[in-house]
């Protein structure tokens, strides 16, 4: 497939010439969540906070419901769904927005020697700084619907679960919010093609 194909070779390239953030709601101010989450006790090691999937669960379990209905009255989850426009629109009568990275295919370092095709996007997709998705497509649009067809997949469980979870980011394993539905994971994730508690590690390292 080649999603995982692209998305695991992203691991060593270094994605701050190649990043390119897009609010994926009107009303967007911050990716980054208001509440004690952007706040860091004295010596607290980078990454989110312990206490960070408390203080998210409450949002993503109306969310969850949110979207529940919403695939109803749509006829259920279906290959032939506005994904993005479900989800977006679910996650803005929550009173949040959607946060989307997109990155270049062409930019991406690693890809294996054999790979001939270089046009396209890779996009992940977040909410108050919670990992939902990544998907590919040939341009930021269809990688947009990707990402928000791979997010929907986690609510076709009972419940949806925040956990820390270990990452690749630029090469490095990092601790990021992920929301996990029940089924077991046969692989890891993606690596992170954005990293929102990057400018709360950079705070550490002046403090």
């Amino acid at each position: 497939m080649l999603l995982l194909c692209v998305v695991s070779s992203f691991a060593e390239g270094d994605a701050d010439s190649c990043v390119k953030r897009a609010k994926c709601g009107p009303n967007e101010l911050d990716s980054r969540p208001a509440g004690r989450t952007s706040t860091r006790p004295a010596g607290q090691k980078s990454g989110p906070p312990p206490q960070a999937p408390a203080e998210h669960q409450p949002f993503f379990n109306r969310l969850y419901k949110a979207v529940a209905w919403k695939l109803v009255s749509a006829g259920g989850f279906g290959p032939n769904l506005d994904h993005f426009e479900i989800l977006r629109s679910c996650v803005e009568s929550c009173k949040q927005t959607l946060a989307c990275v997109f990155v270049p295919l062409k930019d991406i370092a690693g890809l294996p020697a054999g790979r001939t095709q270089k046009e396209g996007h890779v996009c992940e997709i977040r909410c108050q700084t919670v990992y939902m998705g990544t998907g590919y497509g040939r341009d930021e649009s269809a990688s947009k619907a990707m990402a928000s067809k791979e997010a929907l997949k986690v609510f076709q469980g009972r419940k949806v679960t925040v956990k820390i979870c270990r990452r690749r980011y630029k090469g490095k394993d990092v601790e990021d919010l992920v929301l996990l539905d029940e089924q077991p994971r046969s692989q890891g994730f993606p690596p992170a093609l954005s990293y929102p508690f990057q400018d709360e590690q950079l705070e550490d390292a002046s403090s």
